[in-house]
C-alpha cells in the first residue's frame, strides 16, 4: 500500500478521498510521518516472534498472606512467519499470506519434567491469509480462525474413554497475541490523517497471552506515545513507548481455538478457579519504520499477578501467581 505521509506545499484533494493520503497523482506531497502499512506487489516481509514466560505459583495463608509454598514452571515459544501481500488494495482491503517458516516451544512444569510436544509445533510450513485495512485493522480472519481450530484439537490427548475432553498445555494464545500484535500500533491509532510527531499518543484495548485459555483473560489498555523520530540509513524511524494499565474487563473480540470444556494435563491450573488479576507493571518499545510503512521491533516486558482459589477448599492456603512475560516481534532481512 502506497501511503503518502506528510504534506510540505499545497494541498491535495485526492487525500480526502483516498481516505489515507495515498499517492495518486499528487506530486507536492512527499512520504512524511503518516504511520501506516504499505505493502508492494511480490514483496514478502519475514517475522521472528519469541515470546516467554515465568510461571510461579505461590500458596500463602488467609492471615497475613504468608507464604507456605512456592512452585515455578518456564515456558517459551519461538516461530519465523513469512508474510506475502497476494492481493493489494490501497483503497480497501489487502489479502496477506502468513506462512510459518519455523516454531519451536520448550516448557518445564511446575514438576521440573519437561513436557510433551506442543500442539503449536504443527504450525511448521502451514499457510493462512487474512484480509486488512491500509492502517493493519483485521477484517477478516476465516482461514487464520479455521486453522487456529485444527491446531487448537492437536493439543487434546486422545482418550476415548474419557468423561472429559484433557488437553496437554500449549502456547496458541501467543500466536494468537501475535496476530494481533503485530500492527496494532497502527490499526488502533482514531486519527492516522494527522500522522504521527513526537509527543503523539492514543490509547489501544488488548488481551494478553496467558499460560492457560480461562475464561477471565487478562486484558491491558495500551498507551502508545511516540517520543522521537529518527534518520536512519535513509529511513525515518518512529520510536514509540507503550505503557501498560490493567482492564477490569476483558477483551473478548479474538477467535477461540478450542470449543467445549476440557481438562488440562498435569497442570496445577487444573485444580485453580476464579482468577482475578491484581496488578499489571511494565512496558514496551517499538520501531516503525515510516518510510517503508511497517514496524521494524516490538519489545513488551510485564509481569501479571493473579489470585486464585482452590476448586476444592483447602483450609486457608490461597494461590498466588506472577507471570513474568516477555514478548519480542522483530523484522528479519529475508534469508535470514
Amino acid at each position: 500500500m502506497r501511503i503518502v505521509k506528510k504534506r510540505t506545499s499545497g494541498f491535495c484533494p485526492t487525500l480526502l478521498l483516498a481516505g489515507l493520503g495515498l499517492t495518486i497523482g499528487c506530486s507536492s506531497v512527499p512520504r512524511g510521518d503518516y504511520m501506516a502499512l504499505e505493502f508492494k506487489p511480490d514483496s514478502v516481509l519475514t517475522y521472528r516472534f519469541v515470546s516467554s514466560r515465568q510461571v510461579q505459583i505461590e500458596l500463602t495463608t488467609g492471615v497475613g498472606g504468608k507464604k507456605e509454598d512456592s512452585k515455578i514452571s518456564n515456558e517459551s515459544i519461538e516461530m519465523v512467519m513469512r508474510i506475502k501481500p497476494l492481493k493489494v488494495d490501497p483503497y480497501g482491503l489487502s489479502t496477506i499470506e502468513f506462512t510459518c517458516q519455523s516454531v519451536q516451544v520448550k516448557r518445564t512444569s511446575f514438576s521440573g519434567k519437561g513436557a510433551a510436544t506442543d500442539a503449536m509445533e504443527s504450525l511448521r510450513g502451514k499457510s493462512y491469509t487474512i484480509q486488512i485495512t491500509p492502517t493493519g485493522q483485521i477484517e477478516n480472519l476465516d482461514s487464520f480462525s479455521t486453522l487456529l481450530k485444527e491446531i487448537g484439537q492437536k493439543s487434546f490427548v486422545a482418550r476415548p474413554d474419557a468423561q472429559q475432553n484433557v488437553k496437554d498445555p500449549d502456547m496458541i494464545l501467543d500466536w494468537i497475541c501475535f496476530q494481533y500484535y503485530l500492527w496494532d500500533a497502527t490499526a488502533s491509532n482514531p486519527n492516522p490523517l494527522a500522522g504521527v510527531r513526537p509527543g503523539s499518543t492514543w490509547k489501544s484495548d488488548q488481551f494478553m497471552t496467558w499460560p492457560v485459555p480461562i475464561q477471565n483473560l487478562p486484558s491491558r489498555t495500551t498507551t502508545y506515545t511516540v517520543k522521537e523520530i529518527t534518520e536512519q540509513d535513509g529511513k525515518r524511524l518512529a520510536h514509540i513507548d507503550s505503557a501498560y494499565q490493567l482492564r477490569e474487563k476483558p477483551v473478548l473480540n479474538f477467535p477461540l481455538p478450542y470449543d467445549g470444556s476440557y481438562q488440562i494435563k498435569g497442570s496445577l491450573f487444573s485444580v485453580l478457579r476464579n482468577f482475578q488479576h491484581q496488578s499489571l507493571e511494565g512496558s514496551g518499545a517499538l520501531t516503525y519504520n515510516l518510510t517503508d510503512g511497517y514496524p521494524e521491533k516490538d519489545q513488551q516486558d510485564y509481569t501479571l499477578v493473579t489470585r486464585a482459589d482452590f476448586i476444592l477448599p483447602l483450609g486457608q492456603s490461597l494461590p498466588t501467581l506472577t507471570v513474568a512475560q516477555s514478548i519480542l516481534i522483530e523484522r528479519l532481512d529475508n534469508g535470514s
